[in-house]
């Protein structure tokens, strides 16, 4: 067995013999099954007056007892084993020892106990562990400050790049797919391919904090030569015509969908003058310097993850929720030809499977391509 494991099941041994002599948590009735540490039915109130902390070197961090009001505990009696508690929601401590986390890997953070450019990180199963210590103790006579002093017991040490890779795997973990869109530019010429790679690449990777907008026109950036742009086919006064970046358009319609399949709320969009041979009717969303944008807000309490792939002859863009925000509810865009040139868009709200909303998303109308020979 490793030996921060050692340590940390030597800890709890001591604790639950502790808790084994003395305990004054009652037992919850039957049909309560479910109580709150603000219950005084079945919790000494004298532990709200206390805090959880944990210490490293100087660094301390802390988080007072009466915020776990809300975080429900089951409390219950087995033969022979006595009184026991559980957290029903565990939340807070993974908020709680994420940002402990943050702190360990953050270059400005001093810690006596490893060499510059390392840090400490918490060990895994560090949290189950944590939270074990903690309901026991809040079921015995010893109203104390909980604390924790890391070290090498509790923590790893690696570096500074290891630790924010891994910050980084985790984070991702907690992501879903929550919207996506795939297209074909199959037949498209070289230089709007290139055009579409370019747009795709600025966007990919592209992170929404929660509360801000953004611009699909600015995160593709000017269409330059310098840029790598290149002249491709765009509409342009009813006409197809030759233009620099001709292309992203398709790249900013894909985006639409998935954004919108996503939940994710767009604030500005344009159909194009004429139909695309990529998405139905009402599916499509324009970029025009100056005068078309596709603009998008983040309503989720997370960030949101933007992630595009070019591959043989198709367009993908991904967005990535987490999957707390998301809670069990699901988006499909779809639109519905009204007539030759005309469609409305729709969008399903769907919870837990079953559909629980159509919104109207708009109407959007559209004109046939002029020919060479027309004004």
């Amino acid at each position: 067995m490793k030996k921060w494991r050692s340590a940390l099941f030597s800890v709890m041994f001591f604790v639950m013999t502790v808790l084994m002599a003395k305990t004054t948590c009652m037992a919850a009735p039957e049909e309560v099954g479910v109580t709150t540490l603000s219950d005084a039915a079945w919790f000494n109130q004298e532990w709200v007056e206390r805090r959880l902390t944990i210490t490293c070197g100087d660094k301390v961090w802390e988080k007072p007892i009466s915020e776990l009001k809300d975080a429900q505990m089951r409390i219950y009696t087995e033969e022979g084993v006595g009184n026991s508690c559980s957290f029903v929601n565990t939340d807070w401590a993974t908020a709680f020892l994420a940002q402990v986390d943050a702190d360990l890997r953050s270059p400005d953070f001093v810690n006596p106990n490893v060499e510059d450019g390392n840090c400490y990180q918490l060990v895994d199963g560090f949290e189950p562990w944590y939270l074990e210590v903690v309901q026991n103790l809040l079921i015995t006579d010893g109203i104390i400050d909980i604390n924790v002093t890391l070290n090498d017991n509790t923590c790893k040490v690696v570096t500074l790049d290891e630790a924010e890779a891994q910050a980084a795997v985790k984070e991702m973990e907690k992501y879903v797919l929550a919207g996506t869109c795939t297209t074909s530019f199959k037949g498209s010429s070289a230089a709007r391919i290139n055009n579409i790679s370019i747009a795709a690449g600025n966007m990919n990777g592209y992170v929404l904090v929660p509360g801000a907008e953004a611009s699909l026109d600015a995160i593709f950036g000017p269409r330059s030569s310098a840029n790598g742009y290149k002249k491709a086919g765009v509409y342009s006064g009813g006409k197809l015509v030759e233009g620099i970046g001709g292309g992203i358009c398709q790249v900013s319609s894909t985006a639409y969908d998935a954004l919108m399949n996503a939940g994710i709320t767009v604030t500005m969009r344009s159909p194009h003058s004429s139909p695309v041979s990529y998405l139905p009717l009402g599916m499509d969303a324009a970029i025009s310097a100056g005068t078309k944008d596709l603009r998008f807000r983040n309503d989720y309490t997370h960030s949101v993850i933007l992630e595009t792939a070019v591959e043989g002859k198709n367009l993908t863009v991904n967005v990535y929720v987490q999957a707390s925000d998301m809670n069990g509810t699901t988006y499909q865009l779809w639109a519905e030809k009204t007539s030759a040139m005309s469609a409305t868009t729709y969008l399903n709200v769907y919870v837990d499977g079953e559909i629980s909303e159509v919104r109207k998303v708009g109407v959007c109308k559209y004109k046939p391509l002029k020919t060479d020979t027309e004004d």
